[in-house]
């Protein structure tokens, strides 16, 4: 049995009204749009959004095709309909708890057990808004980003009650929402939401534990903005596997992942789709490649200038500096991995989410060897969440360019919880290599 919000899935069909049995006219249609939102939830989580079809929702809700069509455009429009429904409950159950009664530290933590009850209790439809949403598009996408934005300003506003947190920045707080959010997202990912209560106390004390910078965030000095690499770096015009590979990333990032063809990506690459074929099986395999030699770069481009300098507080901040860097002067990788990547499905997601948390080990591991921080596993993954959410944010919005000003809020957010408001935020606004 799979259950909905609008009840089980199973039971779609003899929900039917009789002919001639319906009543009121508009209670009616209601009945019919919430059996389609029911079916659209079951067959999202048993066969995927893109394998569902307008068929498989008439089939299993029971409502004609000329009903479905009087009231949704097409299958996205239908989604969009769905998801902003789901989300809506949500930010009410947030709402609600934030409302209650209680202090508001104490509000904001019952607020983010009710958000995870709603998640344990309505997998499907969790699945359905926080996984499915990607492989939709820009309709579905917009849906989700409108109810983060929305969530960041409750939790703002909720900060800004709590005893001494008063003035802390509205992007510390959607860094703090970013993980929160990598972390359900994860789960729902793995089916294994019925974690989530048990980390909901560790969750929140990470949470908590950020103190607000004593001054803005800002890199002194004139920031060198990196121009993108086009169309690709003297070393990948010697190997047909890498233009490939990046005029795969170049399709993607213009198209979106669920509509890029073999043939975009050969126009990409100036080659034909011959060509193509005799490097790749198809979009899967290519995807694959390119997520493996773009993490390569990527780790390649990040820890030769770590591993030079002694102090790992600086070596964290410069971390970020070439991280950001990276991405910013590699736009279509940017893109591929921020972006693009949660509509190719979970394993694609995986893929990205081991270079993440690779990066960060290794920026943490001068200081765990020395026993500095110890950082749970769930730290961890919460951090390299924060770090994923503040760069697909400024990515999706094409502000791929401008990631470098970006470096040092991502290294007060790693550092302030070990070392600090006032420490953080000096290593994060200096311009110092510490060699």
């Amino acid at each position: 049995m799979l259950v909905t919000p609008w009840g089980d899935a199973d039971t779609l069909r003899e929900r039917r009204l009789p002919p001639g049995r319906s009543g009121d006219r508009v209670a009616a249609r209601r009945e019919q749009r919430e059996r389609l939102f029911a079916a659209l939830v079951a067959n999202c989580v048993q066969k995927g959004y893109e394998a569902t079809s307008v068929e498989d929702l008439l089939r299993a809700s029971g409502v004609s095709r000329a009903t479905f069509y009087e009231q949704f455009d097409d299958k996205a429009d239908c989604f969009r309909a769905a998801a902003e429904e789901i989300v809506a409950g949500a930010v009410a159950t947030i709402s609600a708890e934030l409302d209650g009664d209680g202090n508001a530290e104490a509000r904001a933590r019952a607020a983010l057990a009710a958000f995870v009850r709603v998640v344990v209790e309505q997998p499907a439809a969790a699945r359905m808004c926080l996984v499915e949403s990607y492989a939709t598009g820009e309709a579905g996408m917009e849906t989700i980003r409108r109810t983060i934005d929305r969530v960041v300003t409750l939790a703002y506003e909720a900060t800004e009650e709590m005893p001494g947190r008063a003035g802390t920045p509205r992007e510390l707080v959607r860094g703090i929402v970013a993980g929160l959010y990598q972390v359900i997202y994860g789960r729902v990912l793995a089916h294994r939401e019925e974690e989530l209560p048990e980390v909901v106390p560790e969750l929140w004390d990470w949470a908590m534990s950020f103190p607000s910078p004593p001054r803005p965030l800002r890199r002194p000095g004139r920031l060198i903005v990196a121009k993108p690499v086009s169309p690709a770096p003297p070393f990948a015009s010697y190997s047909p596997e890498q233009r490939i590979i990046r005029g795969f990333a170049a399709a993607v990032a213009r198209r979106g992942y669920p509509a890029t063809t073999i043939a975009d990506v050969a126009a990409a690459a100036s080659i034909s789709q011959t060509t193509f074929y005799e490097y790749f099986d198809g979009k899967t395999d290519v995807l694959a490649a390119a997520l493996d030699s773009s993490g390569a770069q990527l780790i390649s481009a990040v820890m030769p200038a770590v591993r030079r300098i002694d102090d790992w507080q600086t070596a964290v901040r410069v971390g970020f500096e070439e991280i950001c860097g990276f991405f910013a002067a590699e736009a279509d990788f940017a893109s591929l991995r921020m972006v693009d990547v949660y509509a190719a499905g979970p394993e694609a997601v995986a893929d990205r989410d081991a270079t993440g948390r690779q990066v960060v080990r290794c920026l943490l591991r001068p200081a765990v060897e020395r026993g500095d921080v110890e950082p749970s596993p769930l730290v961890l993954e919460a951090t390299v969440g924060a770090m994923l959410g503040v760069l697909f944010d400024a990515i999706h919005k094409g502000k791929a360019a401008d990631l470098p000003r970006l470096a040092p809020f991502l290294t007060y957010f790693t550092l302030a919880p070990f070392i600090g408001a006032e420490e953080a935020t000096e290593i994060a606004t200096s311009r110092s290599h510490g060699r």
